[in-house]
């Protein structure tokens, strides 16, 4: 099955390869440099032992990052060719995700892209910075199961029911290796479960869609247009 129809009419979902690690080994690297470090781990160690309140100040120090969603779109130019052809609309901005280790810390519920008023034509593609070989990480549910839970909740009139909170628990998140990234539709529950390390979890994300197809509450404050070359 080609990945348009296992994203569209399949799992909604794939783990494939970057094709392009050059460009993504560089996004990398030039996030490390923003962040002052040099090394992964040793960032991962750092970050592990910080305030949420600090790791939002390194959030926003991002801000600045411009080029990186164009770096991560190239890093994996022939998924987004596939999907949504050569000219596409991409997030301005890359999402970098850092997850700290401990129970305290927070989870993030099963939720799909279409509650922050994402398009039904746009993709997520999301990547870690490092080898996920840890029960941390983030887990997705099947088209299938997540379309017959939205179905409920709205036969029900309710949002984030009972039924999408007790999915936090006892998940078992995809396992990805550094230069693996997973591309999901707009429809696929996904969320992340708390974990015990003594490293934080770094991964980043973008979303992205063909120019030609429509765009529902996000605009072009929040897309800009590109073209692969």
């Amino acid at each position: 099955m080609n990945i348009v129809n296992e994203l569209v009419f399949g799992k909604g979902y794939k783990v494939l390869p970057i094709s392009n690690i050059k460009t993504f080994n560089k996004l990398r690297s030039l996030f490390l440099k923003k962040m002052g470090f040099n090394n992964i781990k040793i960032l991962r160690k750092k970050i592990a032992k910080m305030s949420n309140g600090d790791v939002n100040k390194l959030m926003v120090s991002l801000l600045s990052f411009n080029e990186a969603s164009e770096m991560m779109i190239d890093s994996c130019k022939d998924i987004v060719r596939d999907l949504s052809g050569n000219e596409i609309l991409v997030q301005r901005r890359l999402n970098t995700i850092f997850n700290l280790p401990g129970k305290e810390q927070r989870r993030q519920w099963p939720h799909y892209e279409l509650m922050s008023g994402i398009s039904p034509f746009t993709f997520v593609l999301w990547a870690p910075f490092h080898d996920l070989d840890d029960e941390g990480g983030v887990y997705y549910y099947s088209q299938k199961n997540s379309l017959n839970i939205i179905k409920y909740e709205q036969k029900k009139g309710i949002v984030n029911s009972p039924i999408i909170l007790d999915m936090m628990h006892n998940q078992k998140p995809t396992r990805l290796k550094y230069g693996e990234v997973i591309v999901f539709n707009p429809f696929i529950l996904h969320g992340n479960i708390g974990f015990e390390s003594k490293l934080a979890r770094i991964a980043c994300s973008i979303r992205f869609q063909s120019k030609t197809k429509p765009l529902f509450q996000k605009n072009t404050d929040f897309f800009k247009f590109y073209k692969l070359n």
